[in-house]
């Protein structure tokens, strides 16, 4: 049965501006955005080392302090060494552990009545995320791949209530969105290149056009909810 699903290769953009005195980790902000994953990455990426990439951080993080001293060697100095501090201490608190969420939409493909439940298989198309800032010596994109793609396998209903829920989606002149919204839990478990984290997915929470209703949770063990 052919899927309709539409890959998405994801361009989400992620403002990146730190604050100073208050430079958060990925363990306080587990969404998905640029500041959040950058630590993670430098916790595991052992080839990227911190003083190579001072310079970049202060453009990025603290901004004012290198736009006042950058021309000064020698108060850049003091800056740059204080500077080194704070992304030390960013990267040795990152937890590599982190569990994300990733908030994107998909589209389910048709009913297989043999195996009650709506073709879906998102991630085996090759998909990635990415996170993205510009620009300096950091990196200016992560993408995110995953390693086990084959986890998500269609999504579970009984005959009846998968008619109903189809139902629900059709429009008078008979038109069915199979648009749907998506919740992915995931946390990184390596470096494949630079740039480039490889993540494992743990759990895909599936929901109505408003973000609202679950109607399945998808992962190890799937479950769904009748609609």
């Amino acid at each position: 049965m052919k899927a309709l699903l539409r890959p998405l290769r994801s361009l989400i953009g992620a403002s990146a501006l730190f604050a100073a005195s208050a430079i958060p980790v990925a363990s306080f902000a587990a969404d998905f955005t640029y500041n959040s994953i950058l630590p993670v990455y430098l916790k595991l990426d052992k080839t990227m080392m911190p003083e190579d990439i001072v310079d970049g951080y202060m453009q990025t993080y603290r901004p004012e302090v290198w736009s006042k001293y950058k021309d000064d060697e020698f108060e850049m100095d003091t800056k740059r060494k204080e500077s080194l501090a704070m992304l030390k201490d960013v990267i040795s608190s990152a937890r590599a552990d982190e569990t994300f969420t990733i908030q994107t939409r998909f589209q389910f493909g048709e009913y297989n009545f043999e195996k009650q439940q709506f073709d879906f298989h998102p991630f085996s198309e090759g998909l990635y995320f990415s996170v993205t800032q510009c620009c300096s010596s950091l990196l200016n994109s992560i993408k995110v791949s995953f390693a086990n793609p084959e986890t998500i396998d269609g999504i579970p209903m009984e005959k009846a209530a998968a008619k109903q829920f189809l139902s629900s989606r059709k429009s008078s002149g008979g038109y069915v969105n199979r648009d749907i919204f998506a919740r992915i839990k995931i946390h990184m478990t390596a470096v494949k290149t630079r740039g480039e984290l490889v993540a494992q997915i743990d759990q895909v929470q599936l929901l109505d056009n408003q973000g609202r209703n679950v109607i399945a949770t998808l992962g190890q063990q799937q479950t769904a909810a009748a609609n």
